[in-house]
C-alpha cells in the first residue's frame, strides 16, 4: 500500500510540474497544447508562436538518475521528429538543478535544449505567482547536493597540471588515474588492484578492477563484451599515443579468461592511428580497448556531480567508437 501511494505521490507532482510548466509558457506568450501528438507518438507538450512550433518533454525527476532520463527523453523525442516535419528544436525540462558542466554537455549531445530548475527560474522572473510556485515545488522536493567538492576539484587541476607541464613519472601518472577512476566509479567497479600480473609473470598491466551488478551501464559492459574485469592501462608520454601502445595493451585481453575489456588513458589521448588499432582488436577479435585521455578524465570529473553523467560519457564515446568501425 505504501509504495502504491508512493507512485501515486509522484505521478500527481509530475503532472502538476507539466502543468506549472504549461503555465509558465502561457505567460511567455505562447499557446500550449498538452498530450500532444506527434506522429505515431505523443509528447508532453507543443509550445508555438509566431510560426513556429516546439516540442516539449518534461520530467519532475530529480533522482540520481537525470542524467539517464535526459538521454532516454531525447532519444524517444528524435524517434518521433523523424516522422514530422517543420518543428524547432525540442526542450527537454527536469526539475533538478543541473551542473553547468552537466548541462552544456547535455546540450551539445543531445542536439536539444536543456532547462533545468534554474533555467525555470530564469524565465519565471518576470511572473512572480509562477516563481513562488516552483520555489515551493523545489522546498516539496527532496535536495541532492550537486556541489563538486575538494577532492573532484584537486583532481582535475592535478590532471590539468599535467597536460601543461608534463610533470609526472610513469607511476605518479598511474596514481593519479587510478585516484580519478575510483573518484567516477567506485562502488560500481571496484578492487582496484594496483601493478597486477598473471600467474606466468608475463602479462602485467596498471591495475584491475571488478564490476559490481547492479549498475544498468556496467552490467550493459560485462554482458555485451563477455567480461569480468575491466582493466585500465595509462601512458604518460608527452605525445598521444600510437598504435603500438594498443597493440601491447591488447595482449592482456582474451575472452576465456572474461578479460575483453580496457580503457586505456594517456595524457594526450590516442592518435588516428591508435584509434584505427583499437578499431581493428573490435573487429577482428571482440575487444574492447577505450582511449582516453587527461581532458576526457577532467569532463567525466565535471560531469560526476550528476551521478550517472561519467557513464553517459563513456556511453556516448563507446557508441561513437561501434558505429565508426570499417568494415
Amino acid at each position: 500500500m505504501g509504495a502504491e501511494l508512493s507512485r501515486r505521490n509522484a505521478t500527481l507532482r509530475a503532472f502538476a510540474f507539466e502543468d506549472l510548466f504549461a503555465e509558465l509558457f502561457e505567460k511567455l506568450g505562447y499557446s500550449v497544447v498538452q498530450s500532444a501528438r506527434i506522429g505515431p507518438g505523443e509528447v508532453d507538450l507543443i509550445v508555438k508562436r509566431d510560426g513556429l512550433q516546439i516540442p516539449v518533454e518534461v520530467s519532475a525527476v530529480r533522482s540520481p538518475s537525470v542524467m539517464a532520463k535526459l538521454r532516454t527523453d531525447a532519444d524517444r523525442l528524435r524517434a518521433l521528429l523523424q516522422t514530422v516535419d517543420g518543428l524547432e528544436k525540442p526542450i527537454i525540462v527536469v526539475g533538478s538543478d543541473l551542473t553547468d558542466a552537466a548541462k552544456q554537455w547535455s546540450e551539445q549531445q543531445l542536439d536539444m535544449s536543456v532547462w533545468d530548475f534554474q533555467e525555470l527560474l530564469r524565465q519565471a522572473s518576470l511572473f512572480p505567482d509562477i516563481s513562488a510556485k516552483l520555489e515551493k515545488f523545489r522546498r516539496d522536493t527532496p535536495h541532492l547536493d550537486t556541489a563538486i567538492d575538494s577532492e573532484r576539484q584537486s583532481l582535475q587541476r592535478r590532471l590539468q597540471a599535467h597536460i601543461d607541464h608534463n610533470h609526472l613519472t610513469p607511476s605518479q601518472y598511474e596514481d593519479l588515474c587510478r585516484e580519478a577512476f575510483i573518484k567516477l566509479f567506485d562502488p560500481h567497479l571496484y578492487g582496484f588492484e594496483k601493478q597486477a600480473k598473471t600467474t606466468d609473470g608475463g602479462n602485467r598491466y596498471d591495475f584491475i578492477c571488478r564490476i559490481k551488478p547492479g549498475n544498468p551501464f556496467w552490467d550493459g559492459i560485462r554482458q555485451d563484451f563477455r567480461t569480468k574485469a575491466i582493466l585500465f592501462e595509462c601512458k604518460s608520454f608527452t605525445d598521444a599515443i600510437g598504435p603500438d601502445q594498443v597493440y601491447s595493451t591488447e595482449r592482456h585481453l582474451f575472452s576465456g579468461a572474461l578479460r575483453t575489456v580496457c580503457v586505456l588513458t594517456a595524457r594526450s589521448g590516442g592518435n588516428e592511428a591508435a584509434i584505427r588499432a583499437a578499431q581493428g582488436a573490435m573487429r577482428e577479435s571482440g575487444k574492447l580497448l577505450i582511449l582516453l585521455s587527461n581532458r576526457d578524465l577532467i569532463e567525466m570529473l565535471k560531469l560526476s556531480t550528476q551521478e550517472g553523467g561519467p557513464e553517459e560519457f563513456l556511453d556516448k564515446r563507446i557508441w561513437d567508437f561501434i558505429i565508426s568501425l570499417p568494415r
